[in-house]
């Protein structure tokens, strides 16, 4: 076996070498990405716990917990698609949103998974696939979208807007929900 372009089985030993290095370059820097280099920082960490408090609201129906992490003013928007195949959009204003998810009502189970957050010193951005269960049923699925800003060392979500999807729901991968 000769070095340079001799071929080797029809092939110059260059070529095969450098695939050699690209397909580990390649296959190394994903185990990289996908590794414990994703683990959350201290930040990425308490935005996530701002986040996990409004799904403990929605599941106690605690206004008050909702009311200490959102702040007023803030828009919330879902989008979804009716029966008849046309966009909806619902918009509500703060206290739309604290009267229609805390206190009396049904019981609500969000669940998100696999979160992408972006943070950018006191804004960060939550999104991530969620599924949604009223009393103990399936009830849709979407993306969460959630905007937050930090003040005085808390952050408060300032803006959420989420898909409703029906259909061709991803399975979790946390599981079936434990009522």
């Amino acid at each position: 076996m000769k070095r340079g372009n001799t071929p080797i089985d029809g092939k110059p030993f260059r070529k095969i070498w450098l695939r050699h290095v690209l397909a580990f370059s390649v296959g190394f820097g994903l185990a990289i990405c996908n590794g414990p280099a994703t683990a959350q920082s201290s930040e990425e960490q308490s935005v996530q716990n701002t986040v996990n408090q409004f799904f403990q609201a929605l599941a106690e129906r605690d206004r008050a917990l909702l009311a200490s992490i959102t702040l007023p003013g803030s828009l919330n928007i879902s989008t979804s698609v009716s029966n008849q195949g046309t966009a909806q959009i619902r918009i509500q204003n703060h206290k739309q949103l604290l009267d229609n998810l805390g206190g009396e009502g049904p019981a609500l189970l969000e669940r998100a998974w696999n979160p992408t957050i972006l943070i950018r010193r006191d804004i960060a951005t939550f999104w991530a696939p969620y599924d949604f269960h009223v009393n103990g049923s399936f009830s849709h699925c979407g993306i969460d979208s959630f905007q937050l800003i930090k003040q005085q060392g808390q952050w408060f979500l300032t803006n959420l807007s989420w898909t409703v999807e029906r259909e061709n729901c991803e399975v979790s991968p946390l599981g079936p929900p434990d009522f």
